[in-house]
């Protein structure tokens, strides 16, 4: 009976030590996993997408928090800045880079990219930039393109809209013989309305800060610049002031007006059957000019890696992975803009996507907004007074001098 015991006792020793040995050993070798955070929207949906198939591939967990535009920069500065570590890759949209770069919050990456990447969207991976490293790669190729309606066009026998005063001459045209608003513009406070007028600004020769940093809106050019918006307002819908992207778009698609600055995103709705009244009949141009040769917006969508991750080697894997020939031409099938040449030209993807040869020629010339980690407080207050210039409540000369003061103690705090 006492050595039956003992038997007993040894064998579930034995199991126990087994047990525990197989619990350390689980614990010392866990699954590998990142951690990433997207935009909420198309280029969020192929980076999910992708960031799967990775994981699939190389035995690696993958959280995805996907975050709306709008609160997705506050999410990322403050998991910089604390060093968090709850993010492995983010989702950046250029404009944010020079913001949540600073103070080391941003991994530089092991080396510089290679391959075809287009100039524009490399040039604001860099901190400082243009010149300094490397502290992302970018993933969509985002840069305005002018829609309007080629058909209509042609039945008025109109030139394509080179300027910005062909632009207003056909709005008047279109509006008097269709019925349709002559354009259709996004003027709600904030980025919205400060995304409209960027190239307007630019083309009449404006700039939101001089070569010296410092405040440059309001000035004769400036001003200029904003009377041409207020006025190609007159001929868009009533509450435009308010107008985001997917008002501006709903105009497009339901054939309601002709004309617009927008974002690739929308181009393949535009030839959806069922979503859009003006299949084939829209056509994509370069932003007009004015004073001087247009320029768009650019709206490059970066990935790098926090400083706080505790997975560097692996999310640099990834978005190296992410970023090269093969996964990109992947990603545009799914309706991101590339970042490459070789992609933007390759002749199946030029079939499949009428727009890409205008894409690629805008995304060549694509200027960025201002590269100061302040940028996200100046597009605010800027668009504050955009907007209300835009809706009849200040004089654009009002409006220019209010936000050349907001700008100016803007940068004051900041000293």
């Amino acid at each position: 009976m006492i050595h039956s015991q003992n038997v007993t006792i040894r064998r579930l020793t034995a199991l126990l030590l087994a047990a525990l040995l197989a619990g350390c050993g689980k614990s010392s070798n866990p699954t590998p996993s990142l951690t990433i955070a997207v935009n909420a929207g198309v280029e969020g949906t192929a980076l999910k997408t992708a960031a799967q198939e990775w994981g699939r591939q190389n035995a690696t967990r993958i959280e995805v928090v996907e975050l709306p535009y709008n609160n997705l920069f506050e999410k990322l500065l403050m998991d910089l800045t604390s060093r968090t570590g709850s993010y492995d890759v983010v989702m950046m949209d250029d404009p944010w880079f020079p913001k949540l770069v600073e103070g080391g919050n941003l991994t530089p990456l092991p080396e510089d990219p290679a391959g075809d990447f287009i100039r524009s969207c490399l040039d604001v991976c860099r901190h400082p930039y243009q010149a300094g490293k490397y502290y992302a790669l970018p993933y969509v190729g985002n840069s305005q393109l002018f829609f309007y309606r080629k058909d209509l066009f042609d039945k008025y026998h109109l030139a394509p809209p080179d300027t910005w005063d062909q632009v207003l001459t056909a709005a008047k045209t279109i509006q008097a013989k269709e019925k349709m608003y002559g354009y259709v513009a996004r003027a709600a406070p904030g980025n919205a309305v400060v995304t409209d007028f960027m190239p307007i600004l630019w083309a009449f020769g404006g700039n939101i800060l001089n070569a010296d940093g410092d405040p440059a809106v309001n000035t004769v050019n400036g001003v200029a610049a904003l009377r041409l918006m207020i006025e190609l307002g007159k001929y868009s819908p009533p509450g435009y002031a308010g107008f985001n992207a997917d008002e501006v778009s709903a105009h497009l698609l339901q054939a309601t007006a002709p004309m617009s600055i927008n974002w690739p995103a929308w181009i393949a709705a535009m030839d959806d059957p069922a979503r859009s009244k003006v299949v084939g009949k829209i056509d994509f141009a370069q932003v007009p000019s004015a004073m001087k040769k247009g320029q768009a917006e650019l709206g490059t969508w970066l990935l790098g890696v926090p400083s706080g991750s505790r997975n560097a080697d692996r999310a640099f894997q990834f978005i190296t992975w992410a970023t090269a020939p093969e996964q990109m031409k992947t990603a545009a099938l799914r309706g991101n803009p590339p970042t490459r040449r070789s992609v933007f030209e390759s002749a199946d993807l030029k079939q499949k996507f009428r727009a890409f040869p205008a894409q690629l020629a805008s995304l060549e010339t694509a200027r960025p907004r201002p590269r100061t980690p302040l940028w996200n407080e100046i597009e605010n207050a800027f668009g504050i007074y955009l907007s209300k210039a835009n809706a009849g409540s200040m004089t654009p000369q009002e409006a220019m001098k209010r936000a050349q003061d907001e700008i100016e103690a803007i940068l004051r705090r900041s000293q």
